[in-house]
């Protein structure tokens, strides 16, 4: 066991925290995330809270020390024959596509197959509800926010990218006062976060059936999207809408940023036209990402990412790569593959997807460390 005292002087205070909220959703814990003005979420003590409670602290915290994304995936993935890659994590099946039917690659960031993917496990009777990141509830919220989608049309306002910060503990809570069957969707270390967590919690264990991973370059603070915006004639305190995903006529990995202003209107401009969209500058990373070497979610069931290689990038449409890693998720993709238009490929080139990625996050953390 730990205290809030062990969290916040071994994480928060080395500014490790990625304010993923797992903490603040322990039972009667005594954290809370909230949104600093660097517009960043971090974990701290709720006022008149014991720093010194005994509770699950670090335990549930992706950046504390001792926590391998190796052994929780030995923990949680049920995969008979899976093979092994350094880069990429466990996994029984690796492929890039699209799904062409159904309007998913046209409300997507690309192939749509995320969105595709958990329409079938809510068709399929597989889960009662998804946990995933939708648009904020309106003046004065933030603009993305994790949510809970029951049907369809609920997950639909839940799909493309957002490059935006969020936490989970509201959902958390839900999950465990409302008996059900749930699928989460995060990035690499969210989903970390609920895995150590299901190793506490015997209910979130149980109640969280699949973990859906995306994979992530770093996480961005809400100054990322204020900047986007700024530039293109919209202040910080007048942005009501951002879409940080619009698909061009040229190639999939040459997007668009569309932002909406207070008064309705939108203004759209290439991210070759703008200055803070390059990801290999890192502009407005949390600092956490620094320290972290998973790109492609390996304690999930199943990925989905950009194909960013030359024989997919030509259609400006987009695709997904998708690396299967339990049985349950992979049966998901077969029992369905005639509705895909999915290419089977090595683990090489999945990870040559992500190169820059795995780059920064294995050599360069390598020298950071030291």
């Amino acid at each position: 066991m730990s205290t809030p005292r062990d969290l916040l002087a071994h994480v928060v205070e080395r500014d490790l925290c990625i304010g993923c909220g797992a903490c603040a959703a322990l039972p009667d814990s005594a954290l809370r995330v909230a949104m600093g003005e660097d517009g960043r979420y971090r974990a701290e003590l709720r006022d008149g809270a014991d720093p010194d409670a005994e509770g699950a602290y670090t335990e549930v915290c992706p950046f504390a020390e001792g926590h391998d994304e190796d052994e929780l995936a030995r923990v949680f993935l049920d995969a008979p024959g899976a093979a092994h890659d350094d880069r990429i994590g466990t996994h029984l099946t690796v492929g890039a596509g699209h799904v062409p039917d159904g309007g998913f690659r046209e409300a997507g960031s690309s192939g749509g197959m995320t969105s595709w993917f958990l329409h079938r496990l809510l068709e399929e009777d597989a889960v009662d509800a998804v946990l995933h990141v939708k648009p904020g509830a309106g003046a004065g919220a933030p603009l993305f926010a994790f949510g809970v989608s029951g049907t369809a049309d609920e997950l639909r306002a839940g799909a493309k990218s957002r490059y935006y910060p969020v936490e989970m503990s509201g959902v958390l809570r839900h999950v465990r006062e409302h008996p059900g069957r749930y699928a989460v969707v995060g990035v690499p270390c969210f989903l970390k976060a609920v895995r150590l967590a299901q190793r506490q919690d015997p209910v979130l264990a149980e109640r969280i059936r699949f973990c859906v991973g995306l994979v992530c370059g770093h996480l961005k603070s809400s100054r990322f999207a204020e900047a986007l915006a700024w530039e293109q004639g919209v202040p910080p305190a007048e942005l009501a809408g951002i879409d940080f995903r619009v698909k061009s006529d040229e190639r999939s990995d040459r997007y668009s940023v569309s932002v909406t202003g207070a008064d309705g209107t939108t203004r759209t401009a290439p991210t070759s036209e703008l200055s803070v969209t390059d990801w290999g500058m890192g502009f407005f990373k949390y600092p956490a990402c620094e320290f972290c070497d998973d790109v492609l979610a390996e304690t999930s069931d199943i990925t989905f990412g950009d194909a960013w290689l030359p024989e997919f990038t030509g259609d400006p449409m987009g695709d997904n790569i998708v690396i299967a890693r339990s049985a349950a998720a992979r049966d998901v993709l077969e029992r369905n593959r005639r509705q895909l238009r999915l290419t089977d490929i090595s683990a090489e080139r999945a990870a040559r997807s992500q190169d820059a990625g795995l780059r920064h996050r294995r050599e360069g953390l390598a020298y950071r460390l030291a």
